[in-house]
């Protein structure tokens, strides 16, 4: 059996659930780079702007999974 990597992460960071896993994906650049301008233009991450896609395509994700998990700043 496969187990979950443990993610490194800089103190104080918030990494989600314990259920969380990393995950890696190869995709064109432009794409990447997309990706990268709605989140930044949205205020939200890339994970968030993921798990909406897999959602609408028919996955079951929570809300609660979607939330930006950031700190937010003082």
């Amino acid at each position: 059996m496969i187990q979950p990597r443990k993610i490194a992460t800089a103190p104080g960071r918030v990494t989600g659930s314990d259920d969380d896993v990393a995950l890696q994906v190869m995709v064109p650049r432009r794409i990447k780079h997309a990706l990268g301008v709605k989140a930044a233009s949205e205020g939200t991450t890339q994970r968030t702007i993921v798990l909406r896609a897999l959602k609408a395509f028919g996955f079951e994700v929570g809300e609660n999974e979607i939330c930006d998990r950031r700190k937010a700043k003082p």
